[in-house]
C-alpha cells in the first residue's frame, strides 16, 4: 500500500496510470500497487509471487478499445487471459467452459427457434411462435 501522492509520483510516465489514481482514488488515500519481477502495477492483487507457478495458460479473448471508450482517445488492446498451476487443472478449466457454452440458454433457444435475443437490447427475449406456446404453457402451469 503506498499513498496516491506517491503513486502519482510513481506512474508520472503514464497518463493511463495517472488518469485512474486522479480519478478514481481520494485524497490522503491508499493505493495497493504489486510487483512481479520488474512489473510493478495497479492492482486490487494478489498477484501470483512468481510466474514459474504458471504451468498453463489460454487467451481467451482480445480486442481493441479506446481508452474510456472514446473514438477521439488512444486505441488500447485489451488481453483476458486464464492461467492454471498444471496441464490437468487448466484442461478441465476449457473442458468446464466449453460444456457451460453448448448448455447456454442463449444458444440452445436460438437454435431451437424458441426465441432470440438482439445485441441492443441483450436482456430482453424476442419469442418465436414456438417458444411463445412453452411460455405460455409454463405460465398456466405457475398459475394453477
Amino acid at each position: 500500500m503506498i499513498t496516491k501522492e506517491n503513486a502519482l509520483k510513481m506512474f508520472s510516465a503514464n497518463p493511463f496510470k495517472m488518469a485512474i489514481i486522479n480519478g478514481k482514488i481520494k485524497d490522503g488515500a491508499s493505493v495497493t500497487v504489486y510487483r512481479s519481477g520488474d512489473l510493478i502495477d495497479l492492482c486490487t492483487g494478489p498477484h501470483i509471487p512468481s510466474t514459474k507457478m504458471i504451468k498453463a495458460f489460454s487467451v481467451m479473448k482480445n480486442s481493441a478499445a479506446y481508452w474510456l471508450g472514446k473514438a477521439g482517445n488512444d486505441s488500447l488492446q485489451r488481453v483476458y487471459a486464464v492461467s492454471h498451476p498444471s496441464k490437468k487443472e487448466h484442461d478441465e478449466f476449457l473442458l468446464f467452459r466449453k460444456q457451460a457454452q453448448e448448455r447456454d440458454h442463449r444458444r440452445v433457444g436460438r437454435e431451437q427457434k424458441l426465441f432470440d435475443m438482439h445485441e441492443l437490447s441483450p436482456g430482453s427475449a424476442f419469442m418465436y411462435p414456438h417458444g411463445t406456446v412453452l411460455y405460455n404453457k409454463l405460465t398456466d402451469m405457475i398459475r394453477e
